[in-house]
């Protein structure tokens, strides 16, 4: 008889954790658990204190564990001894110490043991430091005497300056890396080299490998290489079988007096720098080398080379966030997972085989919803990406109606150029699917320019006035700074000029007095992308694409990621972006936003000595200087701001509260706490990891729980024997 199981993610979930709780309820062996730990009892004077002994535990680990417990405590500053039956005081001093300690408690079956924790300076015998100032008229202030032990006076120098005093270094631990013959380092020959390269950067000397290979190190001063006149040396062999590194030869001194004395080693190489910097690496991913570099000297006292820093964080980031490489191979997957956990946003991963990366497109579903309640405005922009790989991100953004940041789509290429640029378009286009007639914010690139035209033919461009500024101020060369700033402000008048007549006057005047270069510049530019007078579409008053730098200021530090972390730190911070504004938002009060409030206060102060003149329920006269016209019914005012920016301006202000009209029917439906609340109600689903990181993820739970059983099944035969026995 056959039988066929069919086995889904759930099952398999029920029979692990049936099985997990099956064996959790029996004792079993294993050598991270209680049963084969030890606890260390260190006594120091009348104080006493716990460490838990475990076959993993190193003796610099439990050096750095004391000096915890005991916060004066330094290394090298103490010693370790312990006391089994027989011998009241065995040494503790090294790994192969330690070792024989947890085998000794093995074999007697120890559940504790006493070490005791001695000072190698007696504190009674300490100098004491006495300020003569109090007892002497005739010694400066500053002035310190140090008397030892038997009374004897020596005036110190004063100190003018606190950068004389020693600064506790990170690598304060590094000064007993090694320590002598006898000791031994589990991690082999790269364990040794390592703490080789923590002594010498500490005591600050060079040193050369007279041997150097997987059987034996051998290491002596630089100056005993060159001119054989240093006594150092330090000699490390392989032990089999245990595949340890003992020390075998050491002569601590140096005979070369301070001629080996060195702020740099050879030996700080890119992978020592590497593990070093890792765990900063974790909370800060975009650590520059020159970072780097003022961190090594700053926090180890060594100086290294930017070329040598460089390499360390390029190596740090791949252990930390991956390999760059690998992270191309894993967007396949990526897109996968993502797909299956958020269908109606929009993932394309394009290649230009089946192994080389060419493109990809990220769009939010959630973010496209949010978007119907938000102004049609798109700002677009390209920035650059600062993985090893280099590549470009495109994005489009938006603005809710509290004038913040929403960002809606982006993509990773491999440079800005307008292939690329009609791609993402293309890709927008399908996942917006709006009804609405789109407004384009953008700097002046060729590709982007033509890509919006052909894609979005229907749509207004916006040039970024910000951009345009730049490119004017290379036309004002021979002009004083006063002058320029001039013009830079008459133009800024004539983009913001709400009527034909009012920019015409004010465009006139700036070719005037700007010059020839300024005129023929101004004359390249299409009044319909810049100016409001002359714009068709309708953009709120936005005249930069400042938005989105904000945006890839936003990500500066996710640039420097590889491509899979890269979307996926994105995707986080979009995700906590939507829950926390969504959050917010509930406990706003009022009907029109935050922002949107605030400005109407700045019109009631503008607005409070203008007279008032009514001609009927919907005509009003304003009379200030020069008098307009308002049209409730119509929403629009002579000086053309109500309808530009889609809220009223002022004189619009003071009309609506002459007729007692309620000014939050009067503002756009996307300035709304209502829209805000709909911008933000979705969210971007969560996803778990299935596919090859899941298989592997129960590939390692099958064999924890085989080990388990195993162990667990060899406990009942031996208990059942001794039984017998």
């Amino acid at each position: 008889m056959t039988f066929v199981w069919t086995i889904t993610i759930p099952k398999v979930c029920d029979i692990l954790l049936f099985l997990f709780r099956l064996t959790i309820s029996q004792p079993y062996r294993s050598t991270g658990t209680m049963e084969n730990a030890v606890v260390l009892l260190c006594k120091r004077g009348d104080v006493s204190c716990g460490v838990l002994l475990e076959r993993t535990l190193s003796f610099q680990s439990l050096m750095t564990k004391l000096c915890a417990k005991w916060k004066d405590l330094t290394e090298g500053s103490f010693s370790l001894s312990f006391s089994v039956a027989g011998h009241p005081q065995c040494l503790l001093e090294c790994d192969e110490d330690l070792c024989v300690l947890y085998a000794l408690t093995l074999s007697s079956r120890t559940e504790f043991v006493d070490v005791v924790v001695k000072d190698l300076v007696d504190t009674s015998m300490v100098s004491t430091v006495v300020d003569v100032c109090s007892s002497s008229g005739d010694v400066g202030c500053d002035q310190l005497v140090l008397l030892d032990c038997v009374g004897t006076q020596v005036d110190l120098p004063p100190s003018f300056s606190d950068n004389n005093k020693s600064k506790v270094l990170k690598s304060a631990g590094w000064c007993t890396a090694i320590v002598g013959v006898g000791q031994v380092f589990v991690d082999g020959a790269v364990g040794f080299r390592d703490a080789l390269s923590m002594y010498s950067l500490f005591h600050g000397f060079k040193y050369v490998y007279a041997k150097n290979n997987a059987q034996t190190v051998k290491a002596v001063c630089l100056e005993r290489h060159t001119s054989k006149e240093c006594n150092w040396i330090v000699k490390a062999k392989l032990e089999m079988p245990s595949g340890y590194f003992v020390i075998k030869q050491f002569v601590g001194e140096h005979t070369c007096g301070d001629a080996s004395l060195s702020y740099s080693s050879s030996r700080s190489t890119s992978s020592f720098v590497s593990r070093l910097v890792s765990e900063d690496m974790r909370s800060d991913e975009s650590k520059r080398p020159v970072e780097v570099m003022k961190d090594m000297k700053k926090d180890y006292g060594v100086e290294i080379t930017y070329r040598r820093a460089w390499m360390a964080v390029k190596k740090a980031r791949a252990h930390v966030y991956g390999d760059y490489m690998e992270s191309f191979k894993e967007l396949s997957w990526y897109v996968g997972a993502f797909r299956a956990s958020n269908p109606d946003s929009l993932c394309v991963l394009e290649r230009h085989d089946s192994d080389h990366f060419k493109r990809m497109f990220l769009g939010f579903a959630a973010c496209k919803y949010g978007f119907t309640f938000c102004r049609p405005i798109l700002f677009v922009d390209g920035t650059f990406l600062k993985s090893t790989h280099n590549g470009c991100l495109l994005s489009a953004c938006a603005k809710d109606g509290n004038q913040g940041l929403y960002p809606l789509c982006l993509a990773v290429v491999d440079s800005e150029n307008y292939e690329n640029w009609h791609w993402f378009m293309e890709q927008l286009k399908d996942f917006l699917e709006d009804g609405r007639v789109l407004v384009f914010v953008s700097d002046r690139h060729d590709g982007l320019l033509q890509a919006v035209k052909q894609i979005f033919p229907s749509s207004p461009h916006s040039h970024c006035l910000v951009h345009l500024k730049e490119n004017l101020k290379k036309r004002f060369g021979g002009l004083d700074n006063s002058k320029k700033k001039y013009l830079l402000n008459l133009f800024n008048l004539c983009a913001y000029a709400p009527t034909v007549r009012e920019f015409e006057k004010l465009m006139n005047k700036l070719k005037k007095e700007g010059g020839v270069k300024v005129s023929a510049f101004l004359d390249t530019l299409d009044n319909e992308h810049w100016c409001h007078a002359y714009f068709p579409g309708k953009r709120y008053g936005e005249l930069s694409s400042n938005l989105v730098e904000c945006f890839n200021n936003w990500i500066k530090k996710e640039r420097s990621l590889p491509i899979t972390l890269l979307f996926d730190k994105i995707r986080l911070k979009i995700m906590e972006q939507l829950s926390a504004r969504r959050s917010i938002s509930m406990k706003w009060k009022g009907v029109i936003c935050p922002i949107m409030e605030k400005k109407f206060k700045g019109l009631f102060n503008v607005s409070k000595t203008w007279a008032i003149s009514r001609s009927s329920d919907d005509l009003y006269e304003v009379r200030c200087d020069p008098s307009v016209s308002v049209n409730i019914a119509s929403r629009s005012c002579s000086c053309g701001e109500w309808q530009i920016n889609s809220f009223p301006c002022a004189h619009a202000f003071c009309a609506l509260k002459r007729a007692g009209k309620n000014l939050n029917d009067y503002v756009d439906h996307y300035y709304s706490v209502h829209a805000f609340q709909n911008t933000y109600s979705k969210s971007i689903n969560l996803y778990l990891p299935y596919g090859r990181m899941s298989l592997l993820v129960l590939m390692a739970m099958f064999f924890f729980l085989h080990c388990v059983i195993r162990d667990h099944q060899e406990d009942r035969e031996l208990n059942v024997s001794l039984q017998l026995e």
